[in-house]
């Protein structure tokens, strides 16, 4: 917390926080694997960026909080884990939209994490499209990674009572977007498609590592408008995130997409990524020593 090690315990911020009282702040979301930060740097440059769209200056230099994150690691003795770092604008006043005390309010948590349930990669899930849509880029700029979370937080709960593992929000237009914590993926006549960022959604890091592996495996991959019915009828879906990795969807709304079953894009590009996972981190882990 604010650049010193304190135990979960005792961590504590102002109730006058702009993050506890309007949501006034920015996060990032990482996954050590063997020691190793996957593209940590990418994330922290996304983590200043959305700071810089919100006018909020981040306390300490880049290299600070890497460092910081690597603390933290070796603080807890983990070397498979989800982190966390979160960015406030720091104490306010309730009623006081524009000014903040400050200074700003930095929280770094990891916790232990070695991937999702296999039998959800195995099998895949379901996905709900809810009536909520996603917030206008004209409101919100989806690639601003915003700690104001309520509208994914009810899509979400409401995918969970119809049964759905993730809701899939639209667009004004009644196009395809992104998910709550996701990217999506369709897959039709052995080519990618997915929402073009940031207007269809957060430009992912997995997103953006899976583009890659699946352009150097020769799979054409276009970022395009898709109206709601390709969900449907694509031959295979899947969404992305740092924990879920390349993640097969097989029902959408009650009815099955391509076989109903985890297509074989999908599971090739599963294998993939987590061969450049293992890759990526383990060079990571080397650059400190391997004490990280």
């Amino acid at each position: 917390m604010n650049g010193r090690l304190v135990a979960e315990g005792e961590a504590r911020i102002s109730v006058f926080d702009r993050g506890f009282l309007y949501g006034d702040g920015v996060f990032e979301s990482m996954r050590a694997v063997g020691g190793g930060v996957f593209r940590r740097e990418r994330h922290l440059e996304r983590l200043r960026r959305s700071a810089g769209e919100i006018g909020l200056e981040l306390p300490m230099p880049l290299p600070g909080l890497a460092a910081a994150v690597g603390d933290l690691l070796e603080a807890n003795r983990l070397r498979d884990a989800r982190i966390r770092v979160t960015v406030t604008r720091g104490a306010g006043r309730p009623g006081e939209y524009v000014e903040a005390e400050g200074p700003a309010t930095v929280v770094i948590s990891a916790a232990g994490f070695a991937g999702l349930a296999p039998a959800l990669h195995r099998e895949g899930v379901a996905v709900v499209i809810p009536p909520r849509r996603q917030i206008p880029p004209e409101a919100l700029d989806p690639a601003i990674k915003s700690i104001s979370r309520l509208s994914s937080v009810l899509a979400r709960r409401e995918a969970r009572d119809r049964g759905g593992f993730e809701a899939i929000l639209l667009d004004g237009g009644g196009n395809l977007t992104e998910g709550t914590v996701s990217n999506l993926f369709l897959v039709r006549d052995g080519r990618l498609a997915t929402p073009p960022a940031p207007a269809g959604g957060l430009p992912g890091i997995t997103r953006e590592a899976v583009i890659e592996i699946a352009r150097a495996s020769a799979i054409p991959v276009a970022e395009e408008t898709l109206p709601a019915r390709l969900l449907q009828d694509a031959d295979e879906a899947f969404l992305t995130n740092t924990s879920w990795e390349v993640l097969p969807v097989v029902r959408a709304a009650g009815r099955p997409i391509g076989s109903g079953s985890p297509g074989p894009v999908a599971r090739d590009l599963l294998l993939r990524y987590r061969e450049m996972l293992r890759r990526e981190c383990g060079a990571a882990a080397g650059e400190t020593g391997g004490r990280r």
